[in-house]
């Protein structure tokens, strides 16, 4: 599970180089990310946070794009009730990717005094399911603002691990782009040994 722990110290995936600028990534494509949102998170808010991913992957010729946010109810306190509703679900089209914006509650203010903090999350499997803390509550999210924490868990949906710089990540999103069945629908997923799942079905 790759994951954003506050005080355990993640909050990239590493640092940019110059690698970045230097790498072919290939024709624009789309990653169409279907959200679960809470009742807490505003639509304004979801489209706020995935603009700051664009942002960032601009550079590498992938827009995300929305197909539909549902209505999504927590299914209780702690990382791992979250983290297991968002991941026993299977991914149906038109969605490459399906992620949870989370807000906060009193219980999550108390918690964050005195405990680590997962505020996101992305299963390893696949690298197709998790969730993000979408809304600011804690002292934590002082060092790891919902905006970047956002962007490290999109880098995740990528496939990219965390690392001390971003090397890799690059050359797997070149490399992941350049995967892309022709005729497909899906952009594809990637399991925990870095193959490519190209199809639903696969992922599912």
């Amino acid at each position: 599970m790759a994951a954003c722990v506050v005080l355990g110290a993640c909050s990239t995936v590493g640092r940019h180089t110059t690698q970045r600028a230097a790498i072919a990534y290939g024709p624009p494509v789309q990653m169409r990310v279907c959200v679960l949102q809470a009742p807490g998170v505003t639509t304004q808010r979801v489209r706020e946070l995935v603009a700051a991913v664009n942002t960032e992957f601009s550079v590498y010729g992938i827009e995300v794009v929305v197909p539909w946010m549902r209505p999504w109810a927590r299914p209780g306190f702690s990382f791992q009730q979250l983290f297991e509703d968002v991941t026993r679900r299977e991914l149906e089209p038109p969605c490459d990717r399906l992620m949870a914006f989370v807000d906060r509650n009193a219980g999550d203010f108390l918690w964050g005094l005195a405990m680590p903090e997962v505020l996101g999350a992305v299963d390893d499997n696949t690298h197709t399911h998790g969730y993000v803390i979408a809304t600011r509550v804690s002292l934590n999210q002082l060092f790891a603002p919902p905006k970047a924490t956002t962007v490290h868990e999109f880098y995740h949906l990528l496939g990219c691990p965390h690392a001390a710089s971003m090397s890799l990540c690059y050359d797997r999103i070149a490399a992941l782009k350049r995967s892309v069945a022709p005729g497909t629908d899906m952009f594809p997923g990637v399991d925990q040994n870095g193959r490519f799942l190209l199809t639903r079905q696969a992922v599912n």
